[in-house]
């Protein structure tokens, strides 16, 4: 019987070191498209002020909020949402991250 491996996204952490030389992130408001399980939002959750990081497939985003630190629960907030069908405020966030997500 063969056992289907799914690969490791980012393994040697490009796709991460990247978008953090690319974005300050620093005290931002960030909205997070295609988050899956996390993997992603927690290279900049630290230095922002809030994140919203949504998905649609809910059993990756029960997996984000049950790895997310301690020290992130306030700031981090995951949903299980279509992201064209979210409603957001104007002006609500100061920068949008799609990673692997078009």
């Amino acid at each position: 019987m063969s056992v289907l491996v799914e690969p490791q996204l980012d393994a040697d952490g490009s796709e991460r070191r990247a978008m953090r030389e690319l974005v300050d992130f620093s005290d931002k408001d960030v909205l997070e498209i295609g988050c899956g399980n996390g993997r992603v939002t927690w290279s900049y959750a630290a230095s922002a002020a809030s994140v919203l990081a949504v998905d649609p497939r809910q059993r990756d985003i029960e997996q984000a909020r049950q790895r997310t630190p301690q020290s992130l629960r306030g700031r981090v907030r995951f949903a299980a949402a279509d992201a064209t069908a979210l409603e957001l405020a104007a002006g609500a966030f100061t920068v949008a991250v799609l990673s692997r997500s078009i």
